[in-house]
């Protein structure tokens, strides 16, 4: 049985009670779903708010310009409809939506999601393995030589973000294309972002 954190309902009232305005009313929602679709879910506080069955199975957080809600096994999802963005190589398995009104959220489907994911966690499905990393191209490995902080930045990403970038690159069908990829793959880098970092806030 996981540990829950003692003081979660006050620390996750807290934390909406300073969230931004326009996140409040959707941290709301999101949690009174949450707490509908699954009578075993529990409120905990791991790095902010979340639920626990069996695990951590979904959180949510509020930023400047949105609230995101992270299933922690969400690569496991069926995802029906579409919903789910991937995050960060570092979270590989992570998937996440993200809503600025709370108009945006569904009830019934997102209860739907909510009770998928803590039936994973019952089950103790495991999320798929990591891919193994990809060899660096010839053509990427000469652009980004051409620029000393694209290269090191590039260099020092966890295999699982050299391989979003690697793969990206292989994955153009027209030699047009994969220069263009290329010429963003050392953009970013260059400017400390990996593949995914539009979802790095999930």
């Amino acid at each position: 049985m996981p540990t829950i954190h003692p003081q979660a309902k006050r620390e996750m009232d807290k934390y909406i009670a300073e969230a931004p305005e326009f996140a409040r009313p959707i941290c709301r929602k999101l949690r009174s779903i949450i707490r509908k679709a699954d009578a075993g879910l529990v409120e905990d506080w791991k790095w902010g708010p979340n639920f626990n069955k069996d695990g951590m199975v979904c959180g949510f957080g509020a930023f400047k310009a949105h609230v995101t809600l992270t299933f922690f096994r969400g690569s496991a999802m069926k995802d029906p409809k579409k919903l789910l963005a991937p995050c960060s190589a570092d979270n590989a398995h992570n998937r996440s939506m993200k809503f600025v009104s709370v108009d945006e959220i569904d009830e019934k489907t997102l209860g739907s999601y909510v009770k998928e994911a803590a039936a994973l966690n019952v089950q103790g499905v495991k999320a798929p393995a990591r891919k193994a990393a990809l060899a660096t191209p010839d053509d990427l490995t000469r652009a980004l030589a051409e620029k000393a902080k694209a290269r090191a930045f590039f260099d020092g990403l966890p295999p699982g973000a050299r391989r979003d970038y690697v793969e990206w690159v292989l994955q153009a069908k027209r030699p047009e294309s994969r220069a263009s990829r290329i010429e963003t793959t050392v953009q970013q880098c260059g400017e400390g972002k990996r593949r995914n970092w539009k979802y790095e806030s999930c």
